[in-house]
């Protein structure tokens, strides 16, 4: 097991290689670093409260979405926020290929693993679902929680009416797609456009250009849409685990979100052994950055009682 000494040395790392903040100078949380197969990891660690929260984003965003949320959790609580490969402060490798769900999900596996996390309660979003999910479920021992904000329920996933169309057409011309994906930044000014202008600013700074948005380019063609797909068998096992697992879980579904339905949290929650459901009423995609107050007194509630 890595010491403590020998984590500091591995988080703290020589400030040359550190990138340079997309975050305001006033922004009162320091990120911190630490390398995972040869990826630098950026992640926030606040707060030193009994129970610890592991929150994990999805696609277009980072950690950083998690902030207002918690505001509202500190500092009763530890918040352990990561920054995926490819967003926030993390490394950004230029090659689409270099992203892949099973090796989100190993990085995050061993993300928790080198800092000891233990007696956690995970929040997964969008993409964060699978990732943090299906790290859950390779160390359930560590595990005491589970929150589920609009994310992957179902295996293979079913794409809403009003995204079939552009979604196949844009998986099957590369060339229209990266153009619009990562030369012209579509996908992400689109996923933040609801977002204040100084948050899609942050956002902004830690994908600019073309060479910093493979990530970004690459969780669309990780969607499983159907049986034959790579990540069928992944995500369907994930969610199989999550079902049988006799772990308290509190799920939360918006009802304005334009990529999963309520109905669709709904029948998952029925699916897992200790689940509580609640409609989110207003939000959009990101409920945890448009109602942080309510999402956290939820949680809490949801925490005390688990």
């Amino acid at each position: 097991m890595t010491s403590a000494q020998d984590l500091e040395t591995e988080q703290i790392l020589d400030s040359s290689t550190v990138p340079v903040s997309i975050y305001e100078p006033d922004f009162p949380y320091q990120p911190r670093f630490i390398e995972i197969a040869s990826r630098r990891l950026a992640y926030f660690d606040e707060g030193s409260g009994p129970k610890t929260i592991l929150m994990v984003h999805g696609n277009p965003v980072s950690g950083y979405v998690y902030v207002p949320l918690m505001r509202h959790l500190l500092p009763d609580y530890r918040c352990i926020v990561p920054d995926l490969m490819g967003f926030g402060m993390s490394d950004k490798p230029v090659e689409e290929e270099a992203y892949f769900l099973s090796g989100h999900i190993a990085m995050m596996t061993e993300f928790i693993t080198r800092l000891d996390l233990r007696d956690l309660a995970v929040i997964g979003h969008d993409w964060g679902g699978p990732i943090g999910f299906g790290a859950a479920v390779q160390y359930p021992d560590r595990f005491r929680q589970v929150i589920v904000l609009n994310t992957m329920t179902e295996a293979p996933v079913k794409i809403l009416p009003h995204y079939w169309l552009p979604f196949h057409i844009l998986l099957r011309t590369r060339r229209l797609f990266s153009y619009l994906v990562r030369d012209r930044g579509l996908f992400q000014r689109l996923g933040v456009a609801i977002m204040d202008p100084h948050d899609q600013a942050v956002y902004g700074r830690a994908n600019h250009d073309w060479a910093t948005r493979a990530g970004i380019a690459a969780f669309p063609r990780m969607i499983p849409n159907n049986s034959r797909h790579p990540n069928y068998s992944i995500l369907k096992e994930i969610l199989s685990q999550l079902e049988s697992w006799d772990i308290p879980a509190l799920v939360l579904f918006s009802d304005h979100d334009s990529v999963f339905t309520v109905e669709q949290g709904q029948r998952f929650a029925k699916r897992m052994v200790n689940a509580h459901f609640e409609l989110i009423a207003g939000p959009k995609h990101f409920l945890q950055y448009e109602q942080p107050d309510l999402i956290s007194s939820l949680i809490r509630k949801f925490l005390g009682e688990a």
